[in-house]
């Protein structure tokens, strides 16, 4: 369960490093007022739906980290007998 909050912190501070870079590139800083004028029940909505698809992209990835380990171990056994 740590390591999924881990993944999903890093998954984050990769979606904020994005929003950042969205602003620091001129052509893309065209999208925050379009992002700004939404109203703000949808501004939460957004924020929620992609907190929760970071935290699902973390379990994902910490669930195939997890089943590689185990499997290089299985490898490792039947190539020790």
């Amino acid at each position: 369960m740590i390591r999924a909050l881990r993944i999903s912190g890093f998954l984050l501070m990769g979606v904020g490093v994005l929003v950042v870079l969205s602003w620091a590139i001129a052509p893309l800083r065209q999208l925050w007022p379009v992002l700004l004028a939404l109203p703000f029940p949808v501004k939460i909505g957004l924020a929620i739906a992609v907190v929760g698809f970071c935290i699902l992209m973390g379990s994902l990835i910490a669930e195939r980290m997890e089943e590689s380990r185990s499997e290089g171990d299985l490898l490792d056994d039947e190539l020790d007998h």
